[in-house]
């Protein structure tokens, strides 16, 4: 008797796939499509441009570490100056008083050169009690009051007694006696040789305000 012939196994089908994991699989595809492009989009939106490390006051001289670059969204209406102009501006004054942690807006950076035409410059020396005792940042608006002669009483003050120039600190430096400082001020230069008189009289006061 022959032996039983064994019968060839029959081919395993597949199981059948769920068409909630399809699905769920597709959506999560569309979804990480729909994210990549979205944080591309978010990145290519992003300017590089020059941002304001510290305070700058007006008509200091701008230093490397008074800048630094920053990533912004799309600064659109906004003034700003590239990032890539950074080193330009190293060694240029300040037009006006730049904030520290703002951005660096078009223009406020240039070859500026004190005093402007029209304007002049007059250093003034102070006793103590004539200039306010606090820091007084370059560029704060100031106004110099004329005082009347020594020794000589109201009625016969001269034209100057009373007089308010307006001025704008552009330093200040302890008095080598100790007992008062020297501000160089920047005035209209009409009222500059005005300016001189009454500092050489010791005739002057200085008023700061708050900046305008």
């Amino acid at each position: 008797m022959s032996p039983p012939v064994e019968q060839p196994a029959l081919p395993q089908l597949p199981g059948r796939r769920n068409p909630k994991w399809i699905a769920l699989g597709i959506v999560a595809l569309c979804l990480g499509a729909l994210l990549s492009y979205v944080l591309y989009a978010r990145v290519a939106d992003q300017s590089s441009v020059v941002a304001v490390a510290s305070t700058v006051h007006r008509g200091d001289v701008v230093t490397a570490a008074d800048l630094t670059s920053v990533s912004v969204p799309s600064t659109a209406g906004v003034s700003t100056v590239p990032a890539r102009q950074l080193d330009q501006l190293v060694g240029r004054r300040a037009v006006y008083d730049l904030v520290g942690g703002s951005l660096l807006p078009a223009g406020a950076v240039a070859d500026v050169v004190l005093p402007q035409p029209g304007r002049a410059v007059v250093g003034i020396r102070l006793v103590t009690g004539r200039a306010p005792s606090e820091p007084l940042p370059r560029g704060s608006s100031v106004r110099l009051v004329a005082l009347p002669p020594a020794g000589t009483d109201a009625e016969a003050n001269d034209e100057h007694t009373g007089r308010t120039i307006v001025a704008r600190a552009v330093n200040k430096v302890e008095g080598t006696d100790g007992t008062s400082v020297v501000i160089d001020v920047d005035v209209a230069a009409a009222t500059a040789p005005a300016v001189a008189l009454l500092a050489a009289q010791e005739r002057l006061a200085l008023v700061r305000d708050a900046d305008r």
